[in-house]
């Protein structure tokens, strides 16, 4: 998809939201659903269909900074607050001089009280800088939409501002970027967890790409002996060719995260507009429409499923993000911790929109099966780093029906995965019901034992519409930390429940789900909303749970589905679960983990083949497809088909 590289063309913006009067009446209205049309008439009118959510999200866009500069959003507090306003008020070209006066204020402060030899900012240590450490994205975005000499919306910044913010700049950047840390191996090096590392070398190539244009500072030296010229061109190539890498082996380490998504897809943005490379901002481009798709075919009406890190389940604060692009009507649309959407003119590709409007519910069930990033390579020296495996054994796996999502992540609970992967792990089930108010589902919940976040808690594996999960043992070597029980938590309004012979039968009346703890049974909270192993035995603790879901379309009925689940073949020994299902046709064999016998360990079977975890594929679905190692991924969306090329310059 080609963009304009600029957003300062006022012109296209004025139309584009002249358009929203003449679409607002279609966008505001009850939605046509796609469950009620026959697969023919799905994406009937697609066109119109896409300008009507183009110009939605740019109202609800100018909303959020309305109602940001008017004070009716909470914000950070501090100079993070005071960035997002300060940017909201530049942008819309109001209270233009109190948000110089502040910006100037905060640099001068900054400036006047660095040190010579600063040590290097970190999220818990961010010293005084004018922007705290995760407001740097919308820092850098106010220079570079409002500077002097700015293609987008020039001269909103003073030059007594503009000056001190470079200055400013400077000062951080000379301290803290390395050369020896933006060359061609170092793709997948993160400089701490991977939201830390996006608040980090992105700025770098901004900052010194922005400097190397004023004579003042391109021949400066940054502490590493090298100068802002050599910096520029370094990580110019470097993010040249980071949007490829990403794309040719799996986008996100912390996916589908909770907390950190917020401050990992800002960046996205301003490299795909702010960049004075053109193949930068191109590149960015793809990866933003590459990432949108993946986050569309994925989620129920907006909420991911499928198997994530650090993430909490429930309703995700990042929703609310997608949704100034998405424009789902009656959901929340906003940001809390950036303003950098709400001031994008990034538009979401045809693909995803139809994914989200009119593929779903599906008329067939299907797999979803994309590698992602997690494995180590090598860990960092010194805590400096760790580099992640470009071909890690990670596949996020999804089973998709007309009613629900079952997913999960497919791993090797023997190999070592970076504490940002394995941290708080989630899997479960999403029921996809329309007149529903909200996403309900079945899914994970990790008792918190220790200091830090449970780290390796369980591993899964799935096939189809079955998933299996084991407990991990604590320990050092291998073994799961800060973890308690795992639990199964059912979140769904109206939901049936039903105790049965052992197992837990769950139904909205459309999806089913059958729950069994295959070690010693269950027992349930008093608002019977969580259910817990019964014979947990503490930190040695392996217990298994099966997770089986099923709908109308496969069973019939909620009646039919009970009595097929505890007909299904199933054999559980201390070494093995042996469950067949489908009528047989189907069956999954996972051998327990134990830390005492980890040589004997092996990989769990899946119709009497070893699970895969390098696949051909880095993207599987009837939607979206890509093979491994290829520039060219293929989204394929009833009439629209795009290709996704990385190798291309512009």
């Amino acid at each position: 998809m080609i963009r304009p590289s600029s957003l300062s063309v006022l012109t296209l913006a004025r139309r584009l939201l002249g358009t929203i009067a003449a679409f607002c009446l279609h966008a505001s209205a009850t939605p046509v659903h796609a469950g009620n049309l026959p697969a023919t008439d799905r994406f009937a009118g697609h066109e119109q269909l896409v300008a009507e959510v183009h110009a939605a999200s740019l109202k609800l866009r100018m909303q959020s900074l309305r109602k940001t500069l008017a004070g009716g959003v909470i914000v950070p507090s501090g100079k993070w607050g005071e960035n997002l306003r300060c940017l909201t008020a530049l942008y819309l070209n109001e209270k233009t001089d109190e948000a110089n006066a502040r910006l100037l204020e905060c640099a001068n402060e900054f400036i006047a009280s660095i040190p010579e030899n600063a040590p290097k900012t970190s999220p818990e240590n961010p010293g005084k800088l004018p922007w705290t450490f995760f407001s740097i994205t919308d820092y850098l975005r106010i220079l570079y939409l409002f500077h002097a000499k700015s293609p987008h919306f020039p001269g909103r910044l003073k030059p007594e501002t503009e000056a001190a913010m470079k200055e400013a700049l400077w000062l951080w950047v000379r301290g803290e970027s390395r050369l020896a840390d933006a060359g061609p191996d170092d793709q997948f090096l993160l400089l701490g967890t991977e939201n830390h590392d996006l608040n980090r070398r992105p700025p770098y190539y901004l900052i010194t790409a922005f400097l190397m244009d004023d004579p003042a500072y391109r021949n400066r030296k940054l502490d590493d002996g090298h100068s802002v010229l050599d910096h520029a061109a370094a990580h110019t190539r470097y993010f040249r060719e980071w949007p490829r890498s990403r794309a040719k082996n799996g986008l996100w380490v912390e996916i589908g995260s909770s907390t950190y998504q917020k401050y990992s897809w800002p960046v996205l943005f301003n490299l795909h507009e702010l960049s004075p490379d053109p193949v930068v901002r191109h590149r960015f481009g793809l990866l933003l429409d590459l990432a949108c798709i993946e986050e569309a075919q994925i989620s129920v009406r907006g909420r991911r499923g499928g198997g994530q890190s650090r993430a909490e389940g429930g309703r995700n604060s990042f929703d609310a993000y997608k949704n100034l692009l998405f424009a789902r009507d009656g959901q929340p649309a906003g940001s809390s911790h950036s303003q950098v959407i709400e001031t994008s003119r990034y538009q979401l590709p045809a693909a995803a929109i139809l994914l989200d409007r009119r593929a779903f519910p599906a008329i067939n069930p299907f797999a979803i099966r994309n590698r992602v990033l997690g494995q180590i390579k090598t860990p960092g020296p010194d805590g400096e780093g760790q580099t992640i495996a470009s071909n890690s054994a990670l596949v996020n796996y999804a089973w998709r029906s007309p009613f629900y999502l079952l997913g999960s992540t497919l791993q090797n609970p023997d190999i070592e995965y970076a504490g940002i992967s394995r941290q708080k792990r989630w899997c479960g089930m999403l029921f996809d019901d329309p007149s529903a108010a909200t996403v309900g589902s079945i899914d994970t919940v990790i008792e918190k034992t220790g200091s830090g976040r449970p780290q390796h808690s369980f591993w899964s594996v799935q096939h189809e519409n079955a998933l299996i999960l084991q407990r991990i043992a604590s320990g050092k070597d291998g073994g799961s930390y800060s973890t308690g029980e795992i639990s199964i938590r059912f979140d769904a309004p109206g939901l049936e429940i039903i105790d049965e012979g052992g197992w837990i039968f769950a139904s909205n009346g459309k999806a089913f789900a059958g729950v069994k703890f295959l070690d010693g049974g269950h027992q349930w909270n008093k608002t019977r909303t969580l259910a817990s192993p019964a014979a947990y035995t503490g930190p040695d603790d392996t217990g298994r749970i099966l997770i089986h879901a099923g709908d109308v379309t496969t069973h019939g009925s909620f009646d039919r589905f009970r009595k097929a689940l505890p007909a299904y073949p199933l054999v559980v020994t201390a070494g093995k679960v042996n469950y067949s299902f489908g009528s047989g046709k189907q069956n999954i064999e996972m051998f327990r983990y134990d830390l005492a016998a980890r040589d004997s360990f092996s990989l769990p079977r899946v119709n009497g083949s070893p699970i895969d975890l390098h696949p051909a594929a880095v993207y599987q679905s009837p939607f979206l497809n890509g093979v491994s190692a290829s520039d060219r991924i293929t989204a394929t969306i009833g009439p629209v088909r795009q290709v996704l090329d990385f190798a291309s310059l512009r």
